[in-house]
């Protein structure tokens, strides 16, 4: 499912185009879209639609899309008309888009139709969606004669316009939309933590106070709860989670109350998600734009790892962190191995050997610098918090504590045997590193753990299996300042499932690097997504495919592309030197040969006859260019030399 980063570039695309395009050149012509199964069989035969290739929706479509019981029309239904009525073309409405929103799990477009009236889109990523932009001519010539199964992609939504086809492409069509001429009706109500913190923090409050209540111990699994509250924490999915627990310096199998009950682990958490989604809004758009071609974000193999650079740990072999953490982190390994052999042990905090989290600051380094909402008090206590404040040079600004979330803890009790930071202080003589090289001064191995299904990447290793987080009773309804003292007792730890690693061999098939380059599979980040257009080098410049199977490149670069795909697979077995089967290659040539013929050739030379290479380079005389310029060539004298 997309998650903050892809949703976030997947609106700045079409934002992009509203920009950049004059209010006539975005006027909307037809909504197109790909058929269901289901749909390709009611569809006549031999019409688009029953064929698999992208149709024109006329406004009597019934189209629906979405979860199976929660579908909702593709078609606007401000303009549907019944099927006993004469359709009526939506560009007869004037649609024009004036705007588009990010959101961290949709993509919201406003229109202006002719009478006035504002109607919004909003397109739901539930799987795997990216927006694109295509040109006309690769959209007719390219996306349009290939068919749905052959292109690697399907068309959720489409929307032409005079030059242009704004495209939501996504893997098996499960993408919903919602059209409504009221903004504050969509479902898309959740705040962006970044454009939104104070909005966040508000409803994490509500949130948390509503689970203190209805919960009895909240044992379960913090990761796993967080991924699951997409109300609160709308667009950290599975691998957003886990680079949130590293920059917030958590062990992978705290529970929900052993995270939520802490005001330090807490605003870390809260913190991680702001600097996370920060970056996704200002560092993250640049790096796409590098890859536009024109609108279209089309990219090379080896830059489908770049994203990857700007991960800590999801699918790396390795993560790059500060001396510090690395210090924290030995001394937390140590803690648990020391307790991991004998009987089973609460999880409560000692003044003298913690455990301590394994926090750097740098991590969250746009959250302590925000000036209008700071936790910086929240995460080091204020006393610490004002002496780390005076050593970075920060604004008064950032000392301010008047948030939702320090309100709440300011009168909510902490149990006695729990700490309100789980920090050493003596790890924090400053609060940021100045050499940028620090960040990089150690590089750990990660561990890969596995829970609710679901991979869970970590240079922090959990708790060990003897290990039982302290005994939450439900908390009071109403709020005291004094600390309780629950009883504690190896009777009255709540049953933990425990976290359970993964082997070697997992660890290694579940890589980043592994995936790209000896698989087919889409991994994370808006560069590696279906529907993100393929460079490859040929003769003098690079070749674009806008889709497989894209019928205006040679057969010889979808040859190419078809031997690099199986030779991945030859390569990950340790075959390769055996060289392709007979079979193999007669697979490779019966796929080449399915791709449909080019309804327009890019130009008439021989060049792009089907089948034929690129032709050899070929010397060509200086004389011969100048005579076909229309230049006339003086004959040259021979000089004599002197003797």
């Amino acid at each position: 499912m997309p998650e903050l980063p892809e949703a976030t570039t997947s609106g700045k695309l079409p934002r992009l185009f509203v920009a950049t395009q004059p209010d006539s050149c975005r006027i909307v012509k037809t909504i197109q879209a790909d058929a269901t199964q289901a749909e390709m069989s009611a569809h006549p035969a031999g019409s688009r639609a029953s064929n698999g290739h992208v149709y024109v929706l006329e406004s009597s479509s019934k189209a629906l899309r979405g979860c199976t019981n929660a579908q909702t029309p593709l078609y606007p239904p401000l303009y549907s008309t019944t099927q006993k009525e004469p359709p009526v073309p939506i560009s007869m409405h004037g649609l024009v888009l004036v705007d588009a929103e990010t959101h961290p799990r949709n993509v919201l477009l406003k229109f202006l139709d002719n009478k006035g009236r504002v109607y919004w889109c909003q397109i739901q990523l539930l799987k795997h969606t990216v927006s694109q932009i295509f040109n006309k001519c690769d959209w007719e010539e390219a996306i349009c004669v290939v068919d749905s199964a052959s292109r690697g992609f399907k068309v959720g939504i489409a929307f032409e316009f005079k030059d242009h086809v704004l495209a939501f492409l996504t893997l098996d069509l499960l993408v919903q939309f919602y059209w409504s001429e009221d903004r504050t009706q969509m479902p898309a109500q959740q705040p962006d933590v970044y454009l939104e913190f104070p909005r966040f923090l508000d409803d994490l409050v509500a949130w948390i106070t509503q689970r203190r209540t209805i919960q009895s111990n909240r044992a379960g699994n913090a990761m796993t709860l967080v991924r699951a509250t997409t109300e609160i924490f709308a667009g950290a999915g599975v691998y957003t989670i886990s680079e949130l627990w590293h920059m917030a310096g958590l062990s992978p199998n705290l529970t929900e109350a052993e995270v939520f009950d802490s005001p330090s682990r807490t605003a870390r958490l809260c913190a991680a998600f702001y600097h996370f989604g920060k970056e996704a809004h200002t560092t993250l758009w640049p790096l796409v734009q590098r890859f536009l071609q024109d609108y279209v974000i089309c990219v090379r193999p080896e830059h489908r790892l770049l994203y990857s650079e700007r991960l800590h740990v999801w699918g790396k072999d390795r993560s790059y962190v500060t001396e510090r953490f690395h210090d924290l982190m030995t001394r937390f390994e140590a803690a648990c191995a020391d307790r991991s052999t004998g009987d089973v042990w609460i999880r409560e905090f000692t003044p003298s050997d913690g455990p301590f989290d394994v926090f750097e600051p740098d991590l969250v380094r746009h959250a302590l610098e925000h000036e209008q909402l700071n936790l910086g008090s929240l995460i080091f206590g204020s006393e610490l918090w004002t002496t780390l404040h005076a050593s970075a040079h920060l604004p008064v600004a950032c000392l301010a504590d008047e948030n939702a979330l320090s309100r709440f803890f300011r009168t909510t009790p902490i149990p006695g045997n729990m700490s309100p930071s789980w920090l050493d202080p003596s790890a924090y003589s400053y609060l940021f590193h100045l050499d940028s090289k620090a960040s990089r001064a150690r590089h750990p191995r990660t561990h890969l753990y596995r829970a609710s299904n679901a991979d869970i990447w970590s240079v922090i290793p959990a708790y060990p299996d003897n290990s039982a987080p302290i005994f939450r009773p439900r908390p009071s309804r109403s709020s005291t300042s004094t600390k309780s003292k629950s009883k504690l007792s190896l009777a009255s730890a709540p049953e933990v499932t425990p976290m359970l690693e993964g082997d070697a061999e997992t660890r290694e098939k579940a890589l980043l690097t592994y995936k790209i380059r000896y698989t087919q599979e889409f991994t994370v980040g808006p560069l590696d997504y279906c529907g993100i257009a393929r460079r490859i080098k040929g003769r003098g410049q690079d070749i674009i495919f806008y889709c497989k199977g894209d019928p205006r490149a040679l057969k010889f670069y979808h040859r190419r592309l078809a031997l690099a795909e199986v030779t991945a697979k030859l390569k990950v077995r340790g075959e390769e030197k055996q060289g392709l089967s007979p079979k193999v290659l007669a697979g490779v040539e019966k796929k080449v040969a399915r791709i449909p013929a080019a309804a327009l050739t890019a130009t008439s030379n021989k060049e792009n006859v089907e089948g034929d290479k690129p032709n050899p380079k070929k010397r060509r005389s200086a004389d011969r260019g100048l005579a076909l310029s229309g230049l006339v060539l003086s004959p040259r004298k021979r000089r004599r030399l002197s003797s």
